[in-house]
């Protein structure tokens, strides 16, 4: 079968990274670590697994910065995934046993490796924080597009526990459905530091899928909470505002802190560095980006006693962080999902999703690109050249 494959190899990843300094081209050339290849289908781990039909699959934040090298060697995680792999975890499918359309719950914690009882945290749903990552009938991987034995979805196929899989309703179209993994990684981070009851209002930090699911879910989930995004100009800022946001803010961090100063009525503190910061400002921040740009502005304007959400990855550098202690704001990391409670009610987040959708939520808007599997360069330099483009998500089907 056809699949996206990345092998680690230090020449080729080597030979990317310095052609990337010249042209872009240089990280899906033939030189490079990820390509497409007709591989033999792996065997299925286990007898509570089948295999899937892939419809089509949503290219990953994570997919791209992969591709592109985008990474630091001392990256901790790098403990927790094998290689050769194929990528890929976002992905509609059809179960080949039963013709189900199905969505992946892409985990490889405790059920997928055949390990049973469950470490403490699979058994309360806390999937991502699963112990035996490197147990079991399983290589050592945290989910399905960074394992050797289970392949990922930029294929034609691939296999999952029955346990990964959710049936899509009848009335949640396939494109709506391939957004059930990023909207539910935004919903965890908006359920860990909701909106404060008060009204104060909450900013989300960021101009791709994850911001805009969060923006669409603070509308749905807290109509009576003001929603501002910080997110690039032009179609992007249209977009946020299609989802609901009630003001777009600009990404650059000091015009950014002067717009929440203007929005909530107060002077900004203009240290020697010229680098202004507010003691007063929204309640949390939902930072979808992660870099260490977003983490020092949000930083600088968030309200006394605050709280910063970091659901997105970059590679880290030094910041100015005294903010942090003298307005006691709270950082929390937000990674994944699993089973999650809102209103009262306890079932897996793509499971809230479906009936989000049910209930009216749209955001297939985010949806900008399809290309076919075979042309994945395109898909992923679509990505990476994102403000030319206007690529937000971008979905890659297999040929039939």
């Amino acid at each position: 079968m056809k699949a996206l494959v990345f092998r680690h190899n230090l020449a080729r990843e080597a030979a990317s990274t310095i052609g990337g300094r010249v042209g872009r081209r240089a990280f899906v050339s033939r030189f490079a670590p990820v390509r497409i290849e007709d591989v033999e289908e792996l065997p299925l781990p286990g007898k509570d697994w089948v295999r899937v039909e892939t419809t089509f699959s949503g290219l990953c934040g994570s997919d791209v910065k992969q591709i592109l090298l985008n990474g630091a060697r001392d990256n901790p995680l790098t403990a927790l995934v094998s290689f050769p792999h194929v990528l890929g975890h976002e992905v509609v499918g059809r179960r080949a046993d039963t013709g189900e359309r199905v969505v992946l719950n892409p985990w490889l914690s405790c059920a997928p490796r055949g390990i049973d009882p469950p470490c403490d945290a699979c058994g309360t749903g806390r999937y991502p924080w699963c112990r035996n990552f490197r147990s079991g009938a399983l290589p050592v991987s945290i989910h399905l597009g960074n394992c050797a034995a289970a392949a990922g979805a930029h294929a034609e196929r691939f296999g999952a526990h029955v346990s990964q899989l959710f049936a899509i309703p009848d009335s949640v179209s396939d494109e709506a459905a391939v957004l059930a993994d990023p909207v539910s990684v935004s919903l965890r981070s908006i359920l860990l530091a909701p909106p404060p009851p008060d009204g104060q209002a909450v900013l989300v930090y960021g101009s791709g899928t994850l911001a805009f699911a969060a923006v669409a879910l603070l509308r749905h989930l807290y109509p009576g909470t003001e929603v501002w995004a910080a997110t690039r100009p032009g179609a992007r800022s249209a977009l946020a505002t299609r989802l609901g946001a009630h003001a777009v803010l600009s990404s650059s961090p000091d015009e950014l802190v002067a717009q929440v100063a203007r929005l909530v009525g107060t002077m900004p503190l203009r240290p020697w560095s010229k680098r202004d910061w507010l003691q007063d400002g929204p309640a949390v921040v939902y930072d979808t980006i992660g870099s260490t740009e977003t983490v020092e502005t949000s930083l600088r304007l968030l309200a006394t006693g605050g709280t910063l959400v970091v659901s997105g990855v970059e590679p880290p550098k030094r910041f100015e962080w005294t903010p942090l202690y003298f307005k006691e704001l709270r950082v929390i990391g937000s990674n994944g999902f699993g089973i999650e409670e809102v209103g009262g009610v306890a079932k897996h987040a793509m499971e809230h999703y479906f009936e989000f959708v049910s209930n009216g939520l749209d955001l297939t808007p985010v949806i900008t690109h399809r290309f076919p599997l075979e042309r994945w360069d395109e898909a992923v330099l679509a990505v990476k050249d994102s403000r030319r483009t206007g690529a937000v998500k971008v979905l890659l089907e297999p040929a039939r």
